[in-house]
């Protein structure tokens, strides 16, 4: 991409002006979002064109979509039931789900693994199971310890199954997934640009296209951005349990707002750190991430402060160069350039990669500093996103507000006044939007955040 400065005259017409570009081609947002890299989200999100396309609003706003974490979900105990399996004979016991089928191969809490037999009876307080115990003595001397294996909250795992021949028939399992409930909200900027503002353009040029816009625009899109991108981290729903607004403006008109990331994760796996680490933490969180997955070869986008890289960087370092003796050959009037730029770290099959998120640097939003360090406490954030795509689906995505072509996620339009920047010449309307001397452009976009799988993001905050 390639951006560089003119003057406005013959070359800037409606035709490649980017704000009309804009409106017709909405996809073109995303070389636009690829000048901001310092705005994370928008760059990862927006900038690679994840937006959602599976799920739809329900109603005006809101939106939901299923997250599903493992597939194959513990039962848990009730604290009833009877027998210990002595002699190859029966136990009962109750679970609060209905996860379980005939001929399930399930293990116990004390490590006695069984056979469920036959269907499950609905009892008070959940479903009742029978088992018989795989024995490994094979003469019915083993027992299950019952006061471990059906504690109130012990739970059972399935491990597989085992049918005899001429079987009948399998069962399916289904466990249906947690939802999660959010809301597209409406951000707007403005600014005006009087007739002086005329000359000055910024021309980018991408992949053979130019396109224009008015350089004091800029000014204007830096900040929509910048606020965009603080609510796509800091967003908070400011709708209740039953979906309906909770805050009006002076008009009486609901102000809907959905939960930004750090608020749909924040009850997945959160933990604290003192603004020192290592790479045994960064592994055992990782590690702790992947427990909650399942899966292998996981990346997490790691999104931290400038404090947070600090800490990343000296665990790189301890861990490459332990008690920092690095040998080297020093060559007598020959410049020297000694270092690493540590941005990945691999370990168990899993990836992590930093990426410097300046909104949590802001010292005028963050007021909170730590002493020994100077910076903020939010600085040391580390945010950890699976950002994998699976079956064409990413891990977070936008949702936009938008139908029959129509798409809000990057609105942007002129407002013309006395001055109407697309009149040259001779040719000039009699007509005006409105009396002033100027010309002004809006922006607005109409979106949602979505983090399919929660359980396998999470967050190293500073304690």
């Amino acid at each position: 991409m390639k951006i560089y400065s003119g003057t406005y005259g013959n070359d800037t017409l409606e035709s490649n002006s980017l704000t009309a570009n804009l409106l017709k081609f909405p996809e073109i947002s995303s070389t636009l979002v690829r000048q901001y890299p310092q705005y994370s989200v928008a760059y990862m999100v927006d900038g690679l064109g994840r937006f959602a396309k599976k799920e739809k609003l329900i109603g005006d706003h809101k939106f939901q979509w299923p997250v599903l974490g493992r597939t194959n979900r513990p039962s848990t105990c009730t604290g009833t039931f009877s027998g210990t399996g002595a002699g190859h004979t029966a136990i009962t016991f109750e679970t609060e789900e209905n996860y379980l089928n005939p001929n399930d191969i399930v293990r116990l809490k004390d490590k006695s693994q069984g056979v469920i037999i036959g269907l499950p009876t609905q009892t008070a307080g959940g479903y009742t199971y029978t088992m018989k115990l795989q024995d490994p003595t094979q003469v019915g001397n083993a027992t299950v310890n019952t006061a471990v294996a059906f504690a109130t909250g012990a739970t059972v795992g399935k491990i597989g199954t085992l049918f005899a021949e001429r079987s009948e028939r399998g069962y399916e399992s289904k466990v249906f997934p947690d939802w999660y409930v959010n809301y597209v909200g409406i951000s707007r900027k403005a600014d005006s640009l009087s007739g002086s503002a005329l000359t000055d353009v910024t021309w980018i040029e991408n992949n053979g296209s130019k396109l224009w816009y008015f350089t004091q625009e800029r000014i204007c899109r830096d900040e929509f951005m910048r606020e965009r991108e603080y609510n796509d981290w800091y967003g908070i729903s400011t709708m209740d349990e039953n979906g309906n607004p909770t805050i009006f403006d002076e008009d009486g008109r609901p102000l809907i707002g959905g939960d930004g990331i750090l608020r749909q994760i924040d009850s997945a796996n959160i933990d604290t750190y003192n603004g020192v680490l290592t790479a045994k933490r960064l592994t055992n969180f990782m590690a702790m991430l992947g427990l909650s997955t399942g899966k292998k070869g996981t990346h997490w986008f790691v999104y931290t402060g400038t404090a947070g890289k600090v800490a990343f960087h000296e665990a790189m370092v301890d861990y490459a160069v332990p008690g920092g003796n690095l040998v080297y050959n020093a060559q007598t009037g020959k410049e020297m350039a000694l270092g690493a730029d540590f941005v990945t770290y691999f370990a168990l099959g899993y990836k992590m990669t930093v990426v410097h998120t300046p909104m949590f640097d802001d010292p005028n939003i963050h007021t909170d500093i730590d002493a020994a360090s100077g910076y903020p406490k939010e600085s040391f954030r580390m945010v950890f996103i699976n950002a994998d795509v699976v079956d064409g689906e990413s891990n977070i995505e936008r949702l936009v507000k938008g139908a029959e072509g129509f798409n809000r996620s990057f609105t942007v339009k002129y407002i013309p006044g006395m001055i109407n920047p697309f009149e040259k010449g001779a040719v000039q309307s009699m007509i005006a939007s409105n009396s002033r001397d100027a010309f002004s452009v809006e922006y607005l976009t109409e979106c949602g955040l979505i983090i399919r799988n929660t359980l396998s993001c999470g967050m190293l905050v500073f304690a």
